[in-house]
Formats: C-alpha cells, structure tokens, sequence
C-alpha cells in the first residue's frame, strides 16, 4: 500500500510543468481612446509600450496595439531585445476572469525566428489613472 502510493506521488510530480524560463515586464500606456458600441459596452484601443528582462537575461524594449472589447484584451505585440532580434506575440485576457492571462510567441528573427512559447502572465499591479503597469509571466517553450 505504501509502495503504491509513494510511486503514485512520483508519477504526480513528474507530469507537474516546470516554466523553461520567466518573464518580468513594466509597461505604460498611451494612445488610450474609447468609443462606445450599439450595446453601451466601451470598446478601448490603446498602444502599450514596455520594457522587459526573462531569466535568459534578455532585455527588450516592446510595443503592444491593443483592443478591449467586453472586458476582453487582445493585441499583437513586436519586441528587440539587446542584440536587436525581434520577437513577435500576441496578447489575450479576459478581465472578468481577474488578472491572469496569456502571452504567446509567434516567431521572430535571429534567437526568435521559428520558435514560438506560450506563457501565463499574472498582471501584478496596474492603474490606469496613471497609465501604468507591471506583470511577471511563465512561459513554456
């Protein structure tokens, strides 16, 4: 009995997913504009423009053209690191379902051409009064 549950717990914790590597990025925003849709609800779109570090200790400057419509972020974002590659995502969250959302690769140039990764970013503070924000993600190549 102790066997099989000892083995159990090892099997468990192998499947458990381990990040490849982190991310830690602040943004601001700019450019914010809002209209209105035939059901009342705010549709937003708005440039956000950042700075990030991943624990490869890649530094990136990015810019994000990004939609709210229904409490819903979505955008593609265009990132050069230190060496002047490119990495190219895009950007989804649905607010309603708190701050939690996701952030994938798709391709680049140099050390980003041809690979992707998706990773869960947790937005961890944000104001949109002052037009700012932080968020850490986990990604997965």
């Amino acid at each position: 009995m102790k066997l099989g549950l000892i083995i159990t717990i090892l099997i468990s914790m192998s499947s458990i997913a381990y990040a490849d590597y982190t991310v830690k990025n602040v943004y601001r925003f700019d450019n914010m504009d809002m209209i209105k849709s035939t059901d009342s609800s705010s549709i937003i779109s708005l440039t956000v423009n950042g700075f990030s570090e991943d624990s490869y200790g890649n530094k990136a400057t990015s810019k994000c053209l990004v939609d709210v419509v229904k409490g819903t972020i979505s955008g593609h974002c265009e990132a050069i690191d230190q060496d002047g590659d490119i990495e190219y995502s895009t950007v989804n969250r649905n607010m309603s379902e708190g701050n939690v959302g996701v952030l994938q690769r798709t391709g680049g140039t140099g050390k980003y051409a041809n690979k992707t990764s998706v990773c869960e970013y947790t937005v961890e503070l944000m104001d949109f009064k002052v037009g700012v924000g932080y968020l850490t993600a986990s990604c997965k190549e």
